[in-house]
């Protein structure tokens, strides 16, 4: 057996995702594997998947229709954005229960936490504004306006300044959370939605839903300074930090896009399954797992050989749009 322990965050070669679990459920608590929750927006449901197994081990109920979804900084609570009921429901990762419904504006659908734990920003695809939720205490704190038909948000490490794209404006604002005033507004591609912030390379990605391409946005800058190819109707974004590849999922497709961000060219297509939606590294084994909404599965990448590894399945319309695997 090669060297390395299941709790270093190290997967030998020699041993499968199952019998790694197995290792690791007997010898200690703490080498439990991440978790991946998916939102089921045909099901109203949330599949969560045991990354070291591959498999759903529970079905959460939650809202009518869910599609976002997000996990606190400190991995305790994962939110799920309910579009159709108008509400947020609140799941508790220990219990892996729901322990709260926040009713909240007209269409929630993106959703995004903070790096410090203290607020959930929710964007309000109708009412052209974000929600803040406190994380503390569970209710709205307060409500920001922004541009029209905002989809995905981004934090900043210091939690000082929120990105949100604005699809019907085909703009990223970027609002000032001290002041919460927009600071700035910067064009980019046709209908963004999904946001990827790359806080070591002080950039933020840009899904262009209606031009197949991304956005590559310097924040120093406050500009666009790269724009990259990619498949038909680019939805979401992940990064593997350590071969520097992004990887965006392309709805019309079926697909995902690899692009090498030193060379800033596509060297790969992956086939995943029908319309990919929500996309997210596992922190520990670092496999990707990409949603599939027209399938109800999850197909799971392995990002340096560049494989499929296996495809999971979840339930109907699996959208997971957001920050979905949280660590233990």
């Amino acid at each position: 057996m090669t060297s390395g322990t299941c709790c270093d965050h190290s997967l030998p070669s020699c041993l499968t995702p199952y019998l790694w679990a197995v290792l690791c459920f007997a010898s200690s608590p703490l080498c439990s594997a991440p978790l991946a929750y998916i939102t089921n927006q045909g099901a109203n449901n949330v599949s969560v998947i045991d990354t070291a197994s591959q498999q759903v081990i529970k079905t959460i109920i939650v809202g009518h229709r869910p599609a976002g979804v997000t996990t606190t900084a400190n991995n305790k609570r994962v939110y799920i954005s309910n579009p159709e009921d108008q509400s947020i429901s609140v799941i508790d990762t220990a219990s892996l229960a729901v322990v709260k419904t926040i009713s909240l504006g007209s269409g929630p659908l993106g959703i995004a936490a903070d790096h410090r734990g203290d607020f959930i920003y929710v964007a309000d695809w109708y009412e052209n504004a974000i929600y803040v939720i406190s994380d503390s205490l569970l209710q709205i704190s307060r409500k920001i306006t922004t541009g029209k038909s905002p989809a995905g948000l981004a934090v900043n490490e210091a939690g000082t300044e929120l990105y949100v794209a604005n699809k019907k404006e085909n703009s990223l604002m970027v609002i000032d959370l001290q002041t919460q005033q927009i600071s700035a507004e910067i064009p980019v591609g046709k209908a963004p939605f999904g946001l990827l912030l790359l806080p070591e390379k002080q950039q933020l990605m840009v899904a262009n839903v209606q031009d197949n391409s991304v956005s590559v946005v310097s924040l120093s800058d406050r500009k666009v300074i790269s724009t990259l190819a990619v498949g038909q109707f680019p939805y979401a974004m992940t990064w593997h930090r350590k071969t520097d590849r992004l990887f965006v999922t392309n709805q019309r497709d079926n697909s995902v896009s690899v692009i090498d961000l030193e060379t800033e060219k596509e060297i790969n297509t992956l086939y995943t399954g029908d319309y990919p939606e929500g996309i997210d590294i596992d922190p520990v084994r670092q496999a990707i797992y990409v949603a599939n909404w027209f399938d109800g599965s999850v197909t799971v990448i392995d990002p340096d050989t560049l494989q499929i590894q296996t495809t999971i399945l979840t339930d109907e319309g699996s959208r997971a749009f957001g920050n979905f695997i949280a660590d233990k």
